[in-house]
C-alpha cells in the first residue's frame, strides 16, 4: 500500500492509461494547473455513473480556476471506449483496473458488511447520512435510466477526492467513508 496524504504532502509523479490516448503522465498533463483528481468506483456502477454525469456538467467550473480535472476509476480502456465518448468529456479519465494508482494513494475498502445491511454479527451498519444519500442517488439513477454496468474491480472500493497544487503539495484531500462520500464541485472549488 501507499501512504495516506494529508495537506501539505507532496505526491509523486505517475504514468496513467487513459480510454482514448493511449498512456500519459500525471504533472505533464495540465502543467501549470492546480489538480483536482477523483478517485470514484468503476463505470459499472450506478452512483459512479451519476457522479461522471455531475463532474461532466462541472468541469467549466473547475477550468474556470484554472485546474486540470482526473477521473479514476477501476474499469479498463476497453469499458469506457464502449461506454462513452472521448467528445462528451473534458477531463482526463485514468484507468486502473489494477488497482495501482487506489494502493499509491492508500485508498481503503468499504467493509462487506455494509452491503448486507450489517452481517456478519458485529459490523457496523452504514450511517444513516449516507443511507439516506445512497437511496436518494439510487433513486435519481433509476429516473435517469442508469441501470448497472460491468462489475470491475472490487465491489468495496471507496472512493477518494484530492486537490494538488502546482507545487505538487495536496491543498485537500478527502478519504471517503462510503461509496457515497464524495464532496460537492461548489466544496471543492473553494480550494481552487
Amino acid at each position: 500500500m501507499g501512504k495516506r496524504y494529508q495537506a501539505g504532502s507532496v505526491v509523486p509523479d505517475f504514468d496513467f492509461v487513459t480510454p482514448w490516448d493511449g498512456e500519459k503522465n500525471f504533472y505533464a498533463v495540465g502543467a501549470g494547473k492546480k489538480k483536482v483528481l477523483f478517485f470514484l468506483r468503476y463505470y459499472g456502477c450506478r452512483t459512479t455513473q451519476l457522479e461522471f454525469r455531475d463532474i461532466v456538467a462541472e468541469q467549466g467550473k473547475f477550468y474556470e480556476k484554472n485546474a486540470q480535472v482526473y477521473v479514476v476509476l477501476q474499469s479498463a480502456a476497453e469499458t469506457l471506449r464502449s461506454q462513452t465518448k472521448k467528445e462528451n468529456v473534458g477531463f482526463e479519465i485514468v484507468c486502473d483496473p489494477e488497482g495501482t494508482l487506489y494502493r499509491l494513494f492508500d485508498i481503503g475498502y468499504l467493509h462487506l458488511g455494509y452491503f448486507l445491511r450489517g452481517i456478519p454479527s458485529g459490523t457496523p451498519p452504514r450511517p444513516k447520512k449516507f443511507e439516506e444519500k445512497l437511496e436518494k442517488r439510487l433513486a435519481q439513477a433509476a429516473e435517469l435510466g442508469i441501470v448497472h454496468g460491468a462489475y470491475e474491480g472490487s465491489e468495496q472500493q471507496l472512493p477518494a477526492v484530492f486537490i494538488v497544487g502546482e507545487d505538487q503539495k495536496m491543498i485537500f484531500v478527502h478519504y471517503a467513508e462510503d461509496i457515497i462520500d464524495i464532496p460537492e464541485a461548489d466544496d471543492l472549488l473553494k480550494y481552487l
